[in-house]
Order: C-alpha cells, then structure tokens, then sequence
C-alpha cells in the first residue's frame, strides 16, 4: 500500500511521530512518501530517508505562526473562527486531492494539516489521525478533562472541570468552514469538532496505563450521544512516541549540566507561548538552579547564549538531553510530556490549550508533577513549584514508576500495525 505522511511541518514533535510511524510502516512493506506545505521541519523526514513533496499552496513563515498562534490561544476566538478562511481552506483541499490521485495513494496519515479531512475524502482514499487520547471523546466522557484557566482569565479559579467535559463532545470550534467547503463538495457534514479530529481512523498515541482508559473500552467506544457524530469514532492505541534527534549530547550542554546544583530541563517545543518561555527565562536566571531551555523557533533571536545558569540553544537532542536533569518545565505539547516521562524527570506543566491540560493532567494525577496557569505564572509561583519538585522524593519515584510502564511500548510499531490493519480490513 502507499500511505502518505502529511504533518504540519513547523510543528517539530508532529514531524517526528509521523517519521517514526513511517519507519515502521515501511518495515512492514509499505510504500511511505511524506507530502508538504513547507515548513522548518522537513530535513527531519528528509535525513530519516523519506521522500518530502511539495505541495501548493505554500504556507510561509509568517502564516504559520499566526496559524500557530491560533491554535494555543493567543490570538483569534475560536468560537467565531477558524485555522483557515473558506477561499484558503478551498485552495488546501482542491490541491491536496488532486496530488493524492496523481500517486496513487491509499490512505493519508495527518496530524494537524486540517485541510486533508476534506481532501482525503474527496479523493476518495481514508485519512488517518495520530492523536493524544486526551483530545478523544472517552476522555471527555469519562470526564476526564482539566479546565483550561486561560479560556477564562477571570475565572481561573473558578472548579469548571464539569463544563469542560460538558462542552467539549458538544463543541463546534473551528467546524463553519470545513463544513461550509463540504457542503459546496457534496461530503458529509461534521456534527462536532471531536467528529472532524476523529478522521476514519484515529491512532491514540498514548499508554493505556497512563492515559487511564483500557484498550477495550477504546477499541469497543461508541458515543453515548450519536448527534455530535456523523459517523461513530474508531478509535485503536498507538502507544507513546516522541522525537529522537539524530546525534549524541552536544559538549556544551553536557559541560553545562556538570555542576553540583539542581539541573532542569524545558522545552515548550514550537506550540507554547513565546512571552511565557521568555517569562520563564527571567525567573530562573535568577534561581540557584542550572537550566537548559530550548528555544526551537519561537524565540529565534536568543539563539545560543549562556550566563552562568542558564543555557539556551535552539535545539537538543531531547530523549538525551532531558535525562541529564533533575527536574523539567513543558508548555504539555504530548512529546515533551512523554519525553519527561522517558527521562524520569517530575515536571511543571504551563499549558496554552486544552489538548496541553490534558497531557499534563497525566501526569499530576500520578503525583509526578504540578500544572500552573500561565495567568498566574511569577517568580514566586514557579519557584514554589520546582522547589517542590526537588524536595519531593515522591514525585520523583511516581515519575519513574510511569517510565517504566511507557518505556514497555513500541508506539510507533504499534500505530503502523493498528493502521496497516485498518486499510487491510
């Protein structure tokens, strides 16, 4: 079969999911080509061996951070609008199926390139989604989701779980154009956004173990309320992957990490917020811990620099680099909260969006982290936190218990064979 690999190539830990399922695609005999808008990412599919397409319209630089600033909050209201205008959106899908028919292809694989749920269908081929199970409708059901402070800045500390679990199997975020174009395209419409993220198959990338849903209930799931589907949701396990770049621990990361102090790592990945990461710089600099930060794009301007305390670098070698240290921060991207859990660092999670909540959610119900508010995020607030961190024995032992349980999954062996299962049937 050819199954073709459509990441958001500025979105770094997408890029490197759909790599590494890729790979096990392809061991199992099948034809694997990555198709692209552009993007910062894809040397990452390129130096993994993999065939990059260019597909029109091109996405620049300057579209992508407002599209990625969309997506974590910072900009737009996601109740009257979406990731693409419908003239934009239209232009997406037209280009998309044509490039899907002119190769043959049998399925697409996406993580956030949202115009392929309409261009797969309209190509007539089923199309694929890698997702965490937080963004799924048991999660939700199972209410399972953590309110999102910054939704409501007023009223962050107001208990609003019930609504959030309420709302989201209800929510039409994002849904007009997608479902004005698929009127015009004569294809279903979409009852609720959980319905458009579902694709014809969604692979969750999780551990059964962590996510706290068994694998029975998720493969058997049907939706208590059939209204906000066209369709019920197939839902199988994948199982956890994140990025593993090329390449050993660079000299002045591990020269920086030789010291006696408490050594911490953040990464917010190119999802979290630039002011947050840029906050989050201010205040260790002036704590007694020695600290890694990745900037990847979202501060490009610092680049390499150092004081005595604080390293920053544009990228790492994260599953490498994040074992070094004691303690970590994320912004809850679904890979830098595996790649915690992998190194067996107790984290603090400052989350832009819901699907970030609910990744770090995993985490500090198991007792190995703590979730902040970006409102409430000040040297005070984050010092308390990693203060905790490193005197709490506890967080660090729970953190390792959920290491040992991740590191048993093959995710991206499992997602391809759940896949290759799926067209087969």
């Amino acid at each position: 079969m050819k199954i073709l690999c459509f990441p958001h190539f500025y979105y770094l830990s997408e890029v490197s999911r759909l790599v590494e399922i890729g790979k096990a695609l392809t061991t199992l005999g099948h034809d694997v080509e990555f198709f692209s808008h552009g993007g910062t990412y894809e040397d990452v599919a390129t130096e993994a061996g993999f065939t990059v397409t260019t597909v029109e319209p091109h996405m620049s630089p300057e579209r992508a951070a407002d599209y990625m600033a969309f997506n974590r909050g910072d900009t737009g209201n996601p109740f009257r609008e979406s990731f693409f205008s419908f003239d934009e959106l239209q232009a997406y899908v037209l280009a998309e199926a044509d490039a899907f028919r002119q190769v043959g292809a049998d399925a697409v694989l996406i993580g956030w390139n949202l115009p392929s749920y309409l261009s797969a269908p309209l190509a007539g081929i089923p199309i694929i989604v890698q997702q965490p199970g937080t963004f799924t409708a048991p999660f939700f059901e199972r209410k399972m989701g953590v309110f999102q402070p910054s939704l409501f800045g007023a009223a962050r500390h107001v208990p609003l779980n019930w609504l959030v679990n309420w709302w989201m199997p209800r929510a039409k975020i994002w849904l007009a154009p997608f479902n004005q174009l698929a009127a015009q395209l004569q294809l279903p419409q979409w009852k609720s956004t959980l319905d458009l993220m579902a694709g014809d198959l969604t692979v969750v990338m999780d551990a059964p173990a962590i996510l706290g849903i068994p694998p029975e209930e998720m493969h058997t799931y049907t939706p208590r309320d059939p209204r906000f589907f066209h369709k019920p949701p197939v839902y199988r396990y994948g199982g956890p992957c994140f990025a593993r770049l090329p390449g050993g621990v660079p000299a002045p990361i591990a020269n920086h990490f030789d010291t006696p102090r408490p050594k911490l790592y953040c990464a917010m990945g190119v999802s979290g917020s630039p002011e947050i990461l840029r906050e989050v710089i201010g205040i260790v600099n002036e704590l007694n811990v020695q600290s890694l930060i990745v900037t990847t794009t979202i501060l490009p301007e610092l680049g390499k620099t150092a004081s005595e305390r604080v390293l920053l670098t544009p990228h790492a070698p994260a599953h490498l680099a994040n074992p070094l240290a004691d303690i970590a921060i994320t912004h809850g991207g679904a890979g830098t909260v595996q790649t915690a859990i992998h190194s067996g660092t107790p984290l603090v999670g400052i989350p832009m969006q819901l699907e970030q909540t609910g990744n770090i959610s995993l985490v500090t119900r198991q007792g190995a982290g703590v979730m902040l508010s970006k409102w409430d995020l000040n040297a005070r607030s984050l010092g308390r936190a990693l203060e905790r961190l490193l005197s709490d024995s506890d967080m660090k032992a729970n953190m390792l218990r959920l290491k040992t349980i991740q590191d048993e999954a093959d995710g991206p062996a499992d997602a391809a064979g759940e896949i290759v299962r799926f067209l087969g049937a």
